[in-house]
């Protein structure tokens, strides 16, 4: 209600809530009972409560928000602008008002080249998305059987089948991490979650007469899609930071073309004779013995956090290559 554009409406959908919630809400609607409009219905899950809202809503553009979240002050004054030349938009967001959700680039086709390419789904929840309404129409009512959760995930993709994304890197809102999120502490929500709304898409593209996405792996998809964000140099010696499946597959694409020099990470606190066969440094190491190497490659899904925790730690933002999504 503190957003500084005022010409919106509030759709509130209830989704059988079993706290104190449907007062909390009832009060506020008493307060503004001409911006708000309350739905209360039985549990049916986030792909019910979407269909509800959005058969509610009678504005022009549909921005989504998680109970959890909040948006900030200028939130809807800035996607109002950017939509009137763009059908689609996905913003920042900060999770727990300290680091941004993703590295993102302002920029407009990279989403969907990245979708058909390597079927990487994208990272921004729903907190950070909005569409005109008169494009949503192609791909409602959602699925409620399959969409208990992640219902935004099938919003953006099978939007972006269609249409593109247009990416804003200004957080606009908070994304809230904490013990309850389905998705973000949920590495086997997110996989499954993931297989569903690819055959969901496939599905659709056959129907359309157009070829189906390739299905890699969670790590594949993202790690293709981040090195396409990235520009290497032959001449120079790099350090691949992050040890996980994300980074097996950065040293597996980069290691013919570049030289890799070792493997560092935000854990490793003494050095170890190898990984993947490299040397593994520690931090300490790296900001001791800079002449040892080049650049640092952020190879993990948590760039954010890994560039802020770098540029603490001393080592400057030219000497570091971080993904944008």
């Amino acid at each position: 209600m503190n957003q500084t554009y005022k010409h919106f409406e509030l759709i509130i959908v209830d989704d059988g809530s079993t706290d104190q919630s449907r007062e909390f809400i009832q009060h506020y609607q008493s307060q503004y009972p001409n911006e708000i409009k309350l739905i209360f219905q039985e549990n049916g899950g986030q792909g019910s409560a979407f269909n509800a809202g959005f058969e509610a809503a009678t504005g022009e553009i549909i921005a989504f928000l998680d109970a959890d979240d909040y948006w900030y002050e200028n939130k809807l004054e800035k996607i109002v602008e950017y939509h009137k030349n763009h059908a689609g938009i996905q913003h920042n967001l900060l999770i727990n008002n300290q680091w941004k959700f993703a590295l993102l680039e302002d920029q407009v086709a990279k989403q969907k080249k990245g979708l058909e390419l390597y079927g990487f789904l994208g990272t921004i929840p729903t907190s950070g998305l909005s569409f005109k309404k008169e494009y949503l129409k192609e791909i409602f009512p959602i699925p409620e059987k399959e969409y208990k959760i992640c219902a935004d995930l099938y919003v953006k993709v099978m939007f972006l089948n269609n249409h593109e994304i247009f990416s804003i890197d200004s957080p606009l809102g908070c994304y809230r991490s904490h013990g309850k999120n389905h998705w973000f502490t949920s590495q086997a929500s997110s996989l499954e979650y993931n297989k569903i709304t690819l055959d969901k898409l496939n599905e659709e593209r056959e129907k359309q007469g157009r070829a189906t996405v390739q299905r890699n792996s969670e790590a594949e998809a993202i790690g293709y899609f981040m090195l396409d964000s990235m520009e290497f140099e032959g001449n120079k010696r790099y350090v691949l930071y992050g040890m996980g499946e994300l980074a097996k597959v950065f040293y597996t694409e980069l290691k013919s073309y570049i030289d890799i020099v070792c493997f560092s990470g935000s854990f490793v606190k003494n050095e170890r004779e190898n990984y993947l066969g490299l040397p593994v440094k520690s931090l300490e190491y790296l900001i001791n013995n800079s002449d040892e190497y080049d650049k640092i490659i952020i190879s993990s899904s948590q760039v954010s956090e890994i560039l802020q925790y770098l540029q603490e730690n001393g080592i400057y933002e030219e000497e570091i290559l971080a993904p944008k999504l």
